[in-house]
């Protein structure tokens, strides 16, 4: 970093107080491919031995109030992540409301950060500065001026000087604590400062300065809300690190890099919270899991292994309760693939949601387009349901022909509304074909794009695996939120009458099936009797298309559909509508017993209950 021709330290500060709530999304990344750099060698180092140390056990209350909110809360926020970031880059985060929460130093001339952030508003609202280019008496002052503490400390070196980057937040109020820094020391150093002050350490650094290792920390009083069972291990493996953590029940709130495959880390005792920790990462795979957890990043450490950037990073559980259990569902039943869940009120807010923007492979999920394409024909007089639709009987199952790769053997025709029956409720590959070829492929994909389903393609014979027409090479995509569109749009008057409407439903699969067992389970945890279930059951309707592929060994499975619940309002009843959708995309393995059928069902679960709650 080059000094300013005044020779001033150079800093920025933010003081930012936002009030109010944030809503239930899962966070945004960003990294800029311009900014991306690899991190600067470190210089030539003594690694001590492999040593453990249990710092305290304290464990007096589990129910401990979350006293650092950034490190330790679930509540679902906006966040960010950068790497290879120049100070320009931090600064346009942060002017638009984001507060560093973790900040790496990955080079000092060019200066260059890693960064985590969330969102300042909610519980995660701080007042808070940031200041980087300052020597100890300036953190000194900073820390005075502002009447502050450190949440995150950085020591780097610029022309052989010693420079401080620092996070700051006030150290008032309801955030005040009792604290301690230290920097440029041992390991032994910091472990009796623990004992001294009573302490458990917030943040932790290693470094090496002309070859000789050093450490940095933060630590606050561990007493009163904030006293919690932790423990301190450093230079230590991975496996090492799993085992601890397994011994004592605990999850990681600082790591650092530590040599070759090497760590040091301070872990806490488990408050329940759903997090994650992951090392020897790429930049595509840290976003790939944050996504698919439905977290955010709290700590992000680069570090390079063979001259190449990867990240060790600590991620918490950034999704709602209703993401959370279904992503558990969905996890626990497959392995190796990825899997989304989406549930949204018709015309209203998303109440739940984990990948619903990634592209999959939709099976025959995405025969509901086809359905909506014929019946958008029917309510614009190209077509009627009793138009004769040219089809060929022959596929290359003989025992289940419906369920093969069709065949252009043994020609037929039957009226559209058959086709349209077969295709959506039996999911007849051989009629889905038919209607590919009346319509036309290009017509098709112009009605998705015409519903705003922007990254929907169909471009190959579904129920055929291989060749040129086959999933492998040309895959179908489809996302949630542009399945979402399809079944809203059906339910806002797409196709202009009521009986059309009915009619696009009727043609489908539009049983209760698993959503029939929920009603029951709930209606019973309500004591509602015999007469108002029924009375509820007949006033629900759904329709809804799934599909299933294995392809190369992979399983696929998906579903995607619409909802109409009652609610009782008096003597009166009102309906709410809901879009859904569920997929596990290339899984190495889906357990017999899971059904995405049921899953859709237990998705529904909480709507169906506040809506029987209306009927006792």
């Amino acid at each position: 970093m080059k000094s300013n021709k005044h020779n001033r330290p150079w800093y920025i500060s933010l003081t930012s107080v936002a009030l109010g709530l944030t809503l239930p999304i899962l966070g945004l990344s960003h990294t800029n491919g311009n900014s991306v750099l690899a991190a600067s060698q470190a210089p030539p180092q003594t690694s001590p031995k492999p040593s453990v140390i249990n710092v305290n056990k304290l464990q007096k209350n589990d129910r401990n109030l979350i006293a650092l909110a950034e490190k330790s809360s679930t509540k679902p926020t906006q966040f960010w992540w950068l790497h290879g970031a120049s100070v320009s880059q931090i600064k346009s985060k942060v002017n638009d409301g984001y507060r560093i929460i973790d900040l790496e130093i990955e080079s000092s001339s060019p200066l260059k950060f890693s960064a985590a952030m969330v969102k300042n508003q909610g519980e995660y609202a701080k007042k808070w500065w940031w200041y980087y280019g300052l020597n100890s008496e300036q953190v000194k002052q900073k820390l005075t001026t502002n009447k502050a503490r450190i949440i995150d400390l950085e020591i780097y070196r610029v022309n052989g000087q010693k420079k401080y980057a620092v996070a700051l937040v006030s150290n008032t109020g309801n955030d005040a604590k009792g604290w301690w820094y230290y920097s440029d020391t041992s390991i032994e150093n910091i472990i009796e400062k623990t004992k001294a002050n009573k302490a458990r350490i917030v943040d932790l650094d290693t470094y090496v300065v002309g070859g000789k290792r050093l450490y940095s920390a933060v630590m606050i009083k561990n007493t009163g809300n904030d006293q919690k069972a932790w423990w301190y291990y450093y230079n230590v493996s991975p496996s090492f690190i799993t085992s601890k953590l397994k011994e004592n029940k605990a999850r990681l709130v600082d790591i650092e890099p530590h040599g070759t495959n090497k760590f040091t880390v301070v872990m806490e005792k488990s408050q329940g919270q759903s997090w994650w920790w992951y090392y020897g990462k790429t930049e595509a795979q840290v976003n790939q899991l944050w996504r698919q957890n439905g977290a955010r990043i709290f700590d992000i450490e680069p570090y390079t292994v063979n001259g190449k950037k990867r990240f060790a990073v600590l991620m918490l559980n950034n999704a709602n309760k209703l993401t959370s259990r279904i992503r558990r569902l969905l996890a626990n039943n497959q392995s190796g693939g990825a899997y989304g869940l989406y549930l949204k009120q018709v015309n209203g807010k998303i109440l739940a949601s984990l990948q619903r923007d990634r592209i999959f492979e939709p099976a025959s999920t995405i025969k509901a387009l086809h359905h909506v394409h014929a019946m958008m024909q029917v309510r614009d007089g190209k077509v009627n349901l009793s138009t004769q639709i040219p089809w060929y009987k022959k596929s290359t199952n003989d025992e289940k022909p419906g369920n093969g790769c069709p065949l252009n053997q043994v020609a037929a025709k039957d009226t559209l509304a058959v086709g349209l029956k077969a295709m959506m409720e039996k999911s007849d590959n051989r009629w889905t074909q038919a209607m590919r070829v009346y319509f036309g492929e290009n017509k098709l994909n112009a009605t998705a794009k015409s519903l705003g389903m922007s990254q929907t393609l169909l471009q190959h014979k579904i129920g055929c695996a291989s060749g040129t027409d086959g999933a492998i090479t040309e895959p179908n995509r489809l996302t949630l939120t542009d399945i979402g569109k399809l079944y809203e749009a059906v339910a806002n008057g797409l196709l202009k009458t009521e009986a059309r409407k009915e009619k696009f439903y009727e043609l489908m699969t539009d049983s209760l099936g698993a959503i029939d067992d929920i009603i029951n389970e709930e209606a019973q945890k309500l004591n509602l009797n015999n007469t108002a279930i029924q009375s509820f059951k007949k006033q629900v309707r759904t329709a809804a298309k799934a599909g299933s592929y294995t392809l190369n060994s992979k399983k696929y499975k998906t579903i995607g559909g619409w909802v109409r619940l009652p609610f009782k309002q008096g003597s009166t009843i009102k309906t709410q509508e809901y879009v859904f959708g569920l997929f596990i995309d290339k899984a190495n393995t889906i357990k017999d017993g899971f059904g995405i059928w049921s899953a859709r069902a237990e998705l529904l679960r909480d709507e169906i209950r506040k809506s029987l709650m209306t009927f006792k």
